[in-house]
């Protein structure tokens, strides 16, 4: 992020009390069934949401 980008996000979660996290949008894995039921399995485990994304 640019200096003025960064200054606009601290302006905007010093003006709304909140923190944000900003990342480059990035591309969804595309998962087997399998796979899929076995990240559910370890979100309900862990209490937790997970998304998976490409490398």
């Amino acid at each position: 992020m640019s200096p003025e980008q960064v200054e606009k996000v601290k302006s905007l979660e010093k003006e709304m009390k909140v923190t944000l996290l900003a990342y480059a949008k990035p591309t969804y894995s595309t998962l087997k069934d399998a796979d899929l039921k076995r990240i559910q399995g370890l979100e309900k485990e862990l209490g937790l949401s997970l998304v998976a994304y490409e490398i």
